[in-house]
């Protein structure tokens, strides 16, 4: 079994993590580490902020292969925007629900509501670099939240091909398509083609 630290306390994420990994991996996180720093995402990219991420975390427990991510919403007619700053959208430490109600707001005169969630893993060790992998789901923005499951802007996202925003689909379907759902896989497949090659 493979084990992987991964570098955050939020424990939605750990849960999907955990989930779409599957049973061949131990996920732990940083919520019983309490001398870990703080970790300032200053890079302009999420492949940035997901190396910085792991590569830091993996210099304070360098026996631990560190598993990082940054992922986010990306819309065409803001931009780009939120971007890497999708979850302090509308301001430091701003709710989920302040965050979609700001773009919304942004989008209300907008026709053009084409977006996607974008998704960089990193894995690092000893202070390494090892890899990053990236995932995408590409969709719209709905002009209302919809859907109880989920969290961040997954009750305003459709996903191409689905009636359903990401907060209304099942944890099963959503884990599925998900843009982190992308990125763990073409993680998984790094670890197998490591394994197969004895780098593991």
């Amino acid at each position: 079994m493979i084990q992987l630290l991964l570098a955050t306390r939020n424990q939605h994420k750990t849960r999907e993590f955990a989930k779409l990994l599957g049973g061949n991996f131990m996920v732990r996180d940083l919520t019983s580490k309490s001398d870990v720093p703080a970790i300032v995402e200053s890079g302009a990219t999420f492949e940035e902020n997901a190396a910085l991420k792991a590569v830091t975390i993996s210099k304070i427990f360098p026996n631990e292969i560190v598993v990082a991510d940054d992922s986010g919403l990306e819309v065409e007619a803001v931009g780009g925007a939120p971007g890497v700053f999708s979850a302090r959208y509308a301001g430091e430490n701003a709710s989920d629900r302040r965050n979609v109600e700001k773009l919304l707001r942004e989008l209300q005169e907008v026709r053009d509501r084409s977006a996607r969630f974008y998704c960089v893993i990193a894995l690092a060790k000893s202070g390494q670099l090892m890899t990053t992998v990236a995932g995408e789901v590409v969709g719209t923005i709905t002009k209302s939240p919809r859907g109880e499951s989920g969290f961040g802007y997954d009750p305003i996202f459709l996903p191409n091909g689905f009636s359903e925003t990401l907060a209304e689909l099942t944890s099963e379907t959503k884990n599925k398509i998900s843009h982190r759902a992308q990125a763990t896989a073409a993680l998984v497949r790094h670890f197998n083609t490591a394994l197969r090659s004895g780098k593991m």
